[in-house]
């Protein structure tokens, strides 16, 4: 798959780095594309100023489309809560793939689904996009922006599990009986090898799943 070229739209650079490093192992050529400097501007943005937002994307895209890149993986949970992708992908004559996208795929397959993101506008997405699909899906989120921000720095993931205690998030997961834990944000599959030491149910990276959509 090495004459295959993806664009890929994150909201920083370190998640855009994250997408590009994936997609690079997979013997796919990747050109990152980010929409903001850090994760607390990331945020803010997608919160607060989502017509900004979407005018930052539509001015990306048709430079990815100079380019004569024709797929985009956005690489990024919360940006793809903030901005409809879809209608953006009809209105600019592109593909764009999104996590979003893989849970359509699965919603079926859950009832019960713990989910954790970068802030809670992406829970909510999440929880949409798979009710939408699947009514009676329970889906308890919990976002931390913090985590994000931790991760950037490049601090352990030890000690991010220690530090904001989700070795007991995961825990009440495992007490309440969820059927797979999605890691609803693409900075926390860096924190994959330790959240598995808490539990056995499942954790849901739906990278793996976007490059099987490529």
């Amino acid at each position: 798959m090495d004459n295959i070229k993806i664009a890929v739209i994150a909201g920083t650079p370190v998640d855009t780095k994250m997408g590009v490093d994936f997609l690079s192992l997979k013997g796919i050529i990747a050109q990152g594309y980010s929409v903001s400097t850090c994760p607390e501007e990331q945020s803010k943005i997608q919160i607060l100023s989502p017509i900004v937002l979407r005018k930052i994307l539509i001015k990306m895209i048709n430079k990815i489309k100079h380019e004569k890149i024709n797929t985009i993986i956005v690489y990024c949970n919360s940006l793809s809560a903030a901005v409809d992708m879809d209608k953006l992908s009809d209105k600019m004559h592109i593909r764009i793939i999104t996590p979003f996208h893989v849970y359509k795929k699965i919603a079926r397959s859950y009832n019960n689904v713990g989910v954790l993101t970068a802030n809670n506008q992406s829970s909510a997405g999440i929880e949409k996009v798979i009710q939408i699909v699947n009514p009676n899906c329970n889906v308890i989120g919990i976002g931390m922006l913090a985590i994000v921000v931790d991760i950037e720095k490049g601090i352990t993931s030890e000690k991010i599990v220690e530090k904001f205690a989700l070795g007991s998030v995961i825990n009440f997961y495992n007490i309440i009986k969820v059927d797979v834990i999605i890691l609803g944000c693409t900075h926390f599959p860096y924190l994959y090898n330790e959240l598995k030491k808490y539990t056995s149910i499942p954790i849901l990276d739906p990278a793996e799943l976007m490059y099987k959509m490529i």
